[in-house]
């Protein structure tokens, strides 16, 4: 589905067909060409009928309210006639005959508060958007919908300009998001390309274990400048300046740009613990063992010891699996030995957190925001061509807001309460002169 340009084309409306007040009272029901409908049961499954008696009922009995029953005298508001108008129902304009009331005394016409509230077209909108996002082609849109008695076709751009209103509310939902109320302890990052538009996207967890799309930063690459740029937006918009937890893979650019706003690898100055993606970092040390050629038997102890680190009951006994890994790797490969080891404080601090073994392997991975990054792209790849990048950023912020929804606690949530308080000991106490003397 991709935006439909907007051309005004005068003349070629399609003219309302209005329900009438007297077709109400005799249940006489007309399709929009004029044909009258036969049976009862094909109104009913159309739903319009039911819909349009429920509100002239209430249109009634205002008017009632205001003036009386009919023909009745000494009333400060009297009925006034009636005039063609329209109102929103089951997501789509329907015209109707409407009732007028007029103040005598001043001469005034009376708003009818019923009236006034079905005029609401935000819940047309709506409608747009709840259709869009269950994969309905704009195009085909006006199938989707139901085919009322007294309702128009909605057109492409009708339909363009309601779904273009409703996502760009949800890219300033998010690009606005006050994220100082929503107590997040721990943030994932991962970037992500979408054809010829890169982004990167944080993911945060709060210390109840609800999961937030925190912002997005739109840049070719995972580079440093724009990783450290998503995270002075998130700090501006009230993110913790310390006592964090990130969860990130081994990008250099991502990693540079925590080095150096929260000083993650310094254990005297850090502002904010950093833990390394564990499948990342396995995948980096068997592809150096699988390219030096060495046998299944080397793998197989590299490949448990390391698992058997992650999985470890404390930090003692996953300090002792990672030193006898290293000795391995010395004498299996240097450059996986070393690709280890610039990982392996970071691997460590799963269990310096002393977090619960459900959170453990839940920190452990990447796997939060790679299955939202998976979302995002299955709907975004039924655009064909993105005109620019509010086309592309209201699509991405719309879809992930709305995986944001289906997104479930971890489990073991109920240690992050303990985490939040360990981070506050691992990390210095939050100051903005401690934060500039780092930078």
């Amino acid at each position: 589905m991709k935006d439909v340009n907007v051309r005004k084309i005068k003349g070629n409306r399609k003219k309302l067909t209005h329900v009438r007040i007297d077709q109400i009272d005799s249940d006489q029901w007309y399709w929009p060409d004029g044909t009258p409908v036969e049976t009862e049961t094909m109104i009913l499954n159309l739903l319009l009928p039911s819909t349009v008696k429920e509100f002239y009922s209430k249109l009634k009995t205002e008017v009632e309210s205001l003036c009386g029953s009919r023909h009745s005298r000494g009333t400060p508001l009297a009925r006034w006639g009636s005039q063609e108008g329209s109102i929103f129902l089951g997501g789509q304009k329907v015209g109707i005959e409407k009732p007028r009331v007029r103040d005598q005394a001043t001469n005034r016409e009376v708003e009818l508060e019923t009236y006034r509230k079905f005029q609401d077209e935000s819940m047309f909108d709506k409608q747009v958007f709840a259709e869009g996002l269950k994969r309905v082609s704009q195009r085909d849109y006006a199938k989707g919908l139901p085919q009322i008695a007294g309702s128009f076709g909605f057109s492409k751009s009708k339909v363009s300009k309601s779904w273009k209103k409703a996502t760009q509310k949800k890219l300033d939902e998010l690009l606005n998001r006050n994220l100082k109320e929503l107590d997040i302890v721990s943030v994932f990052i991962d970037g992500k390309r979408f054809k010829r538009y890169g982004v990167v996207v944080a993911l945060g967890v709060s210390s109840g274990g609800k999961k937030y799309v925190l912002g997005i930063y739109q840049a070719d690459t995972e580079n440093s400048a724009a990783c450290l740029n998503l995270l002075e937006d998130l700090d501006r918009r009230g993110l913790p300046q310390s006592g964090l937890l990130f969860v990130v893979d081994g990008g250099s650019g991502l990693n540079k740009a925590l080095e150096s706003k929260y000083a993650v690898s310094d254990p005297d100055q850090r502002l904010a613990v950093r833990i390394r993606c564990h499948k990342h970092k396995w995948e980096n040390i068997e592809s150096a063992l699988t390219k030096s050629g060495r046998d299944e038997r080397v793998l197989a102890q590299a490949s448990g010891l390391f698992w058997a680190m992650r999985d470890a009951r404390d930090l003692i006994e996953a300090q002792a699996h990672a030193k006898t890994l290293e000795n391995l790797l010395t004498k299996a490969n240097l450059s996986a030995l070393r690709s280890f080891q610039a990982a392996k404080e970071d691997l460590l601090n799963l269990h310096r957190l002393g977090l619960n073994e459900k959170l453990r392997k839940f920190f452990s991975t990447t796997n939060p925001i790679e299955s939202l990054n998976s979302i995002t792209e299955e709907d975004l790849r039924r655009v064909k061509r993105w005109r620019d990048s509010v086309h592309f950023q209201r699509w991405l912020a719309t879809s992930a807001l709305t995986a944001e929804n289906r997104m479930r606690r971890p489990r073991g949530f109920t240690g992050l309460s303990s985490l939040k308080a360990r981070l506050q000991e691992l990390c210095v106490k939050n100051s903005v002169d401690e934060k500039r003397s780092i930078a």
